[in-house]
């Protein structure tokens, strides 16, 4: 199996770079393709107003998102070309999540970045990592506002509960995991205390040549999300991978979840699949 074709959405946020880089550098290990997707709506207002407003106006914030476009786009070619890798880039108007997940379903991976506590929720692509998980039918791999990394799928860690969703996330993983260095499989408060749960996904995987090693924690008081997260870093993770909302998104809203918390408060790249 393999990573043929990425697609890396791409905005006006100056983080855009990160989640540009992730994607490159992952394409770089694979030789694949990749696919920048720049989306932005052009100057909107309610046709109450509309009338009202010069068209000198509309025309300067037309020009200044194309502006921008444009010089997000030069420095994402000069990117792709010092890491040597194949890729375009593809300017379009429209709104984020349909653009997005539309393109991203003839793509192997959609690359996007984790919603900041900063950006605002009128923005078109807030959020986006969430809806897109729903609707788009690809694997996401989210990427953390916070830092830069040096590496992305050296060291993986698989959050496995036997659900279908995370059956889906290791198989659409497949492709990273392969190539990974480590890849530990974690679960979280087993039923049967006796038996190894993940015994079974990493004999699989170990079929396909992955270096996999399967263990299991107890979350005692904790949330699922920390035990993750703390896990995670205990590891020296660069990549998890995970289903997502195996409950639905209502429940985990009121409730919480392990996919939320790990959308709000994730320390490296995850790949989550729906």
């Amino acid at each position: 199996m393999t990573t043929a074709d990425i697609l890396v959405h791409q905005s006006r946020s100056p983080r855009s770079t990160i989640v540009a880089d992730v994607a490159l550098a992952i394409a770089a290990k694979h030789d694949a393709h990749v696919t920048a997707l720049y989306v932005f709506d052009h100057f909107r207002m309610p046709g109450y107003i509309s009338g009202r407003i010069p068209e000198s106006v509309i025309k300067g914030q037309q020009a200044e998102a194309e502006a921008m476009a444009a010089k997000a786009a030069a420095a994402f070619h000069a990117r792709a070309a010092r890491a040597g890798v194949k890729h375009e880039w593809r300017t379009v108007e429209g709104p984020a999540l349909d653009v997005v997940s539309w393109q991203g379903r003839y793509t192997d991976l959609i690359v996007v970045g984790q919603t900041a506590p900063d950006d605002e929720p009128e923005c078109d692509d807030y959020n986006l990592a969430e809806e897109m998980l729903l609707v788009a039918g690809r694997p996401i791999l989210v990427v953390p506002y916070i830092s830069k990394y040096d590496s992305v799928g050296d060291r993986v860690m698989i959050a496995w509960n036997g659900s279908r969703e995370a059956s889906r996330a290791v198989h659409d993983a497949m492709p990273l995991l392969e190539r990974a260095k480590s890849v530990n499989i974690l679960s979280v408060d087993p039923e049967n205390p006796n038996r190894l749960p993940g015994a079974d996904i990493a004999t699989h995987l170990a079929r396909h040549g992955v270096k996999v090693e399967a263990r299991r924690t107890v979350g005692g008081d904790l949330d699922i999300g920390d035990v993750l997260l703390s896990t995670a870093a205990d590891l020296g993770a660069d990549l998890v991978v995970m289903g997502g909302y195996g409950h639905s998104r209502a429940r985990e809203a009121i409730f919480g979840g392990a996919t939320r918390h790990m959308l709000r408060h994730m320390t490296c790249p995850v790949v989550l699949s729906h």
